[in-house]
């Protein structure tokens, strides 16, 4: 079963948060999660923008860990500015974690969507200082 990925670009604040339906199982469901993102990020955006990933239903399985982190990167270096996760579970996390440090890519968690706002303003202030 393909997931989905809701997107709700804040104006406001000028981030996209993402709430994926995804179990990732497969290598299929990898390279598919990563279109979903390709997709939105160049039909609405020619820059990198801050992303807050709601992941309360959000899974990996463990035998695909390692080729999601691949990905994972790649989104986050290729589409993202700041980012922070909310609800990822301890498997998630891990993996978040795990391709952070392989990738030197974002790792941030928030405990709620109003926080990892906060946080991405937070950590735009410390650039601009």
């Amino acid at each position: 079963m393909t997931g989905s990925i809701d997107f709700l670009y804040d104006a406001a604040n000028d981030i996209v948060i993402a709430n994926l339906h995804w179990n990732i199982e497969t290598e299929e469901d990898v390279k598919t999660w990563y279109r979903q993102y390709e997709t939105y990020f160049e039909a609405h955006f020619n820059r990198r923008v801050d992303i807050i990933f709601v992941h309360n239903d959000f899974q990996i399985k463990t035998s695909i860990a390692v080729l999601w982190g691949e990905y994972r990167a790649r989104l986050i270096k290729r589409y993202t500015g700041l980012s922070f996760r909310v609800h990822s579970s301890k498997r998630v996390l891990l993996f978040v974690q795990t391709s952070g440090v392989r990738y030197d890519v974002s790792t941030q968690e928030a405990a709620s969507v109003e926080d990892a706002i906060e946080g991405i303003k937070a950590m735009r202030q410390r650039q601009i200082s």
